[in-house]
């Protein structure tokens, strides 16, 4: 990789199989607030740890601006070379008392030129493109401006990052003068936080990871979260077994859950989902395997409180470090976020059982949900080629009584299928499980009772008064 440049952005380096080829300009295409500045910071900062000569050239902000930015990430730009660029230049004689736009580009031109051939910089951004665009007479000017500071800079052996806004108005054929394109986007929904995302749209003679990638903006820069390609692991087949400790229930699931598989668990609320769930973590644990508890819905302390009301003592199995038990804020985490987390807590810990419950918060706040389906496809194939068992829990619409409905269907992505109902009975609310579907085994295609009771759950044939009533609703 010795021809390549890393980023400072470990997600970003994924995406670019190693990083940034050396001597090449790239353009960072984005609306105001995308994190243009803070990634070409990111990039420099970079550049000053590997021991090279890193320069900002700022057109577009104030040295007070940048110092606000780099004071806000916790960045000592002490080792970058920073130039600032005034639209009307110092030097210009005092008779040019107004000055044309060809002529303030000119200067702004020669501004940069000489900056660079002082410094002679390994690394370079430019911030930003905008000001050269606004004073270009044309289009065509604006496109032989920038291919002449691209000629100068690979000349020198340069790698550049230029800036640039990107709205309705823009330019897009300035995209073929750059080596490298990537676009940032962000989308924010009325409730919850901003959606960000980029896509390098292209790069000439250098491989890369195609489609958009989830990216964060926090406290220390850019965190990418590069989109999954779990065909770029090998199968695994089938492993060993999970258990629940309840013989019954281990029968009807003909003998437990395979690990390398992945299991939805679907119902509405109050069935039993999560009980179930955390049924297979404990007995897990107990057996000294490691177990992850991805929480879109419940905080943890309410998980842990309820589970041990029916006799599941998870705290013990957190204390040994064998159950790891994290919380999300849907309407505040990006899936690409998620799907990271659950990864780097899956090679940390070395987990063997991922718990993601639910998957309906995440349906109801996703900008698109659409794209719910391929990513969390992407997720579940790259566990189960780790040799990891997924339980996945979903709730479905629908109160006592009522036909049960799901958004979306999620049901084709997994390999075993266990259906929760509840329905009246009398004074009471009966609860039943079915196993619906299962790959790797046989099972029993029976109904049973799936009780919940203080300190116990329990699985029970169904009596026959309630077999019959089945059987004439279907």
């Amino acid at each position: 990789m010795a021809h390549l440049m890393t980023t400072g952005i470990s997600g970003l380096n994924s995406i670019l199989f190693g990083g940034l080829p050396r001597g090449t300009v790239t353009l960072i295409r984005g609306l105001a607030g995308a994190g243009k500045t803070t990634l070409g910071l990111q990039f420099l900062l970079e550049g000053v740890r590997q021991g090279e000569t890193s320069l900002l050239i700022s057109v577009a902000q104030t040295s007070g601006e940048i110092a606000q930015i780099a004071e806000s990430h916790d960045f000592d730009l002490s080792g970058v070379t920073v130039d600032f660029v005034d639209l009307i230049s110092a030097e210009k004689q005092p008779q040019y008392s107004v000055s044309t736009k060809e002529e303030e580009l000119d200067d702004l031109l020669v501004q940069i030129h000489k900056i660079v051939e002082r410094v002679r910089p390994s690394r370079l951004v430019l911030d930003s493109l905008l000001e050269m665009r606004l004073l270009a007479r044309n289009d065509y000017d604006h496109r032989r401006d920038v291919l002449a500071l691209k000629g100068m800079l690979v000349g020198m052996g340069t790698t550049a990052l230029i800036n640039d806004q990107l709205n309705e108005d823009t330019d897009r054929q300035i995209e073929g003068v750059a080596h490298g394109v990537i676009r940032l986007d962000s989308y924010t929904p009325q409730i919850g936080t901003t959606y960000h995302r980029l896509m390098v749209s292209k790069f000439r003679g250098h491989s890369f990871i195609e489609g958009w990638h989830d990216y964060d903006i926090e406290k220390g820069g850019l965190k990418v979260f590069p989109r999954l390609l779990p065909q770029r692991l090998e199968p695994q087949p089938v492993g060993e077994t999970f258990k629940t400790g309840i013989e019954a229930l281990d029968d009807l699931l003909g003998g437990g859950l395979e690990a390398a598989t992945t299991t939805l668990i679907a119902g509405q609320s109050g069935t039993g989902k999560s009980t179930l769930a955390s049924l297979f973590a404990n007995t897990a644990a107990k057996r000294g395997r490691k177990a992850g508890l991805f929480l879109l819905e419940e905080r943890p302390e309410v998980y842990r409180d309820r589970s041990e009301g029916i006799g599941i003592n998870l705290e013990d199995a957190e204390h040994s470090g064998h159950i790891h038990m994290l919380h999300f804020d849907p309407a505040e985490v990006s899936v690409g976020h998620l799907t990271q987390s659950v990864l780097d807590k899956v090679e940390k810990e070395g987990l063997e059982l991922v718990v993601i419950d639910s998957l309906s918060g995440f349906i109801s706040v996703l900008p698109e949900r659409h794209n719910l389906v391929p990513q969390l496809q992407a997720l579940l194939q790259h566990l189960a080629r780790q040799n990891i068992l997924v339980i996945v829990t979903l709730s479905q619409h629908g109160l006592l009584g009522e036909a049960a409905k799901t958004e979306i269907d999620v049901s084709f992505l997994s390999d075993s299928i266990i259906l929760l109902r509840h329905s009246p009975e009398g004074s009471e609310i009966r609860r039943t499980i079915a196993v619906v579907k299962k790959r790797h085994s046989d099972h029993e295609r029976r109904i049973r009772d799936f009780v919940i009771a203080p300190g116990r759950v329990t699985v029970r044939d169904l009596d026959e008064d309630t077999k019959r009533e089945i059987e004439a609703r279907s």
